[in-house]
């Protein structure tokens, strides 16, 4: 799933959780953004700034699968040491009891109210699976994948469109619409291209160096100005450096720019997607994630897993 997506599903399940353990939901919720972020890369669709870059470079689904997947499971994995040893003393609190009321209200909402809907709902996401893994044998892009399984599930599925209108987080898709303006308006006069010609001057003829330079500068700069713009303009830079330096015909620099922009995100809160989406529910719950406080966690991950990603596409490439 894409990790906004999977946030949204997550997060709340996960309130409960770390509510039963006896536990801050904010211990579980920033690792939680954090490997979403970092898991995302693996694929085509598991990110927004894969779609982007997949779109642009015509990429498939399982070139992202093959080439990004096992530095993704090393970064997953140091980034499990990592928040383990963070949150270590709040981990070590957790209780296991259950009141009897807490266990009724787990039950009841785990209880599966229209399996109907639900076999439904199955089987559409099944097929559009198969159709994103299959999709290039049968040149069918991944955007007309998702618009086919969303017209299934309204026809099929029928969901009251009023009660999804209801749910929908407007304070958090409003932050994005200014926040897209003003990237927009700095892309207009010209700083973020100035920004990434720069890169391209910087790096030369250099493959090493270009690598090292998007990955860097991408995690870096998506911190600063969120990851999805950051990324729709590096997209004819890196195009450009593709076919001007001399090896980068392997569409290393493609997944340089993958890794950076979706690790970097999870610098700061307003880095990624996911990350405001979850803060936007924790703050509902009555758990505010502040950006000082995602900042103290979210930047020592970054500078890990971005250097574990670093360390896979010199391997691998």
């Amino acid at each position: 799933l894409d990790n906004v997506t999977t946030m949204l599903l997550m997060a709340p399940i996960t309130i409960k959780i770390a509510l039963t353990m006896g536990i801050n939901p904010l211990s579980l919720l920033i690792p939680e953004v954090l490997a979403s972020n970092v898991g995302g890369i693996s694929t085509l669709i598991g990110t927004p700034t894969n779609i982007l870059i997949g779109s642009y470079a015509r990429l498939s689904f399982n070139d992202f699968l093959i080439n990004l997947t096992p530095g993704v499971v090393m970064a997953l994995v140091v980034l499990a040491i990592y928040v383990s040893l963070r949150y270590r003393k709040e981990y070590a609190t957790t209780s296991s009891q259950l009141s009897d009321a807490m266990r009724e209200r787990l039950r009841e909402s785990g209880r599966i109210t229209e399996p109907v809907k639900l076999r439904k709902a199955g089987l559409i996401f099944a097929v559009m699976l198969v159709l994103f893994v299959m999709g290039d044998a049968i040149h069918l892009v991944p955007a007309v994948t998702a618009i086919m399984g969303a017209v299934a599930m309204l026809l099929w599925v029928a969901p009251d469109v009023e009660d999804m209108l209801a749910v929908v987080d407007w304070t958090t898709l409003m932050f994005f619409i200014a926040l897209f303006m003003t990237v927009g308006a700095l892309q207009e006069v010209g700083l973020i291209s100035m920004i990434a010609t720069g890169i391209g001057n910087l790096v030369g003829q250099n493959l090493t160096a270009a690598v090292l330079v998007v990955v860097w500068s991408a995690a870096l700069l998506s911190g600063v100005i969120d990851n999805i713009p950051f990324t729709a303009t590096m997209l004819p830079v890196i195009a450009y450096l593709t076919r001007t330096i001399p090896g980068a015909e392997n569409n290393v620099l493609w997944y340089a720019l993958s890794i950076g922009a979706a690790m970097g995100g999870n610098s700061t809160l307003i880095g990624a997607s996911p990350n405001l989406v979850t803060a936007g529910i924790s703050e509902r719950a009555g758990f505010r994630i502040t950006y000082l406080q995602f900042l103290k966690v979210g930047l020592p991950a970054t500078l890990l897993t971005v250097a574990v990603g670093t360390v896979w596409l010199l391997i691998r490439f």
